[in-house]
This record gives C-alpha cells, structure tokens and sequence, in this order.
C-alpha cells in the first residue's frame, strides 16, 4: 500500500521483501524496483469538466515540469502516444493547438493509482521535434516524481 510521506519527502519506486524459509527460521531481505506505472487504475479517467476544476483547483506549487527528449517516433504522433497512454490506464482528456505557436498542441491525460491517487497532465509536442514538454499536477506531491517518471518511461518505450 502507498503511504503518505511527510510533505517534502519523494517516493522511492522499491518495494522491499522479506522471505523467511519456514524450515530453517532464516530471512532473507531485499528490495526491487518497480514501475509506478503499474499501480494506474482503469478508472482513472475524469470528464473534461472535472478535469479543468481539479486543475484548477491544485496549487501552482504542486506542478513537476520536465523535458522528455530523444523519443521514438512513435511517442511523437499523438494519436499512437494515446494508444500506448490508454493501455497503462492513462486517460485522454483533451487536445487543442498552443496559441500563436505554429505546429504546437497540448495534450491532457489523467491518471490514478489504484489506491485513489489522482495525477493530471499536460503534454507539449512541437511537429517535427522528437521531445515533449510534461507538466504534471497532483495533491499527492511526494508521489508526482514517481508519476512524471512513468509517463516518460511509457513515452521512451
């Protein structure tokens, strides 16, 4: 189960495992990485509506922005980033161009873990140009490092 973390404190994406063999009484300790992506629900899809008031209504503060450069071109058609979104339980939202910015959209997509975690973002393609811009928003700050990672996993692959 996720945890809240004292405000300021990232996530670490390790599960850490113990096994103890029952015969000899011993343990045996661990940890392993996981993809964060793998805790997205199939019902983190919002309407539009519900969307833009949730934006809105997460502070400024509480937004992860980065670049995500060198992606196959596969991740630069965003119909086919859409596809690959939806079968990790990423969510469309929305898309429209950027204003007086030729060749540029934003895309909206919205996400929840299955523990109800609720992630929002937006992603800037410029055509021509093999990177995007994520912005990511959430109430869950300590974990939004770990969700901004598994789009830009999902986008590299």
């Amino acid at each position: 189960m996720l945890i809240p973390l004292p405000p300021g404190q990232p996530a670490t994406p390790q599960v850490q495992i113990a096994i103890k063999n029952i015969a000899t009484g011993k343990v045996f300790y661990f940890a392993v990485n996981f993809t964060f992506e793998a805790l997205f629900a199939p019902d983190g899809a919002l309407d539009r509506t519900t969307f833009i008031d949730t934006w809105k209504s997460i502070d400024d503060k509480k937004e992860l922005y980065g670049t995500v450069s060198d992606l196959p071109p596969s991740s630069t058609d965003i119909e086919q980033v859409q596809n690959k979104f939806k079968a990790s339980n990423v969510f469309f939202i929305a898309r429209r161009p950027v204003p007086n910015a030729e060749g540029q959209e934003v895309v909206y997509f919205s996400m929840k873990t299955v523990t109800g975690m609720e992630f929002l973002a937006e992603l800037t393609f410029k055509q021509g140009v093999s990177a995007c811009k994520v912005c990511l928003k959430t109430e869950s700050a300590s974990y939004g490092v770990l969700a901004k990672l598994a789009l830009e996993n999902l986008l590299r692959n």
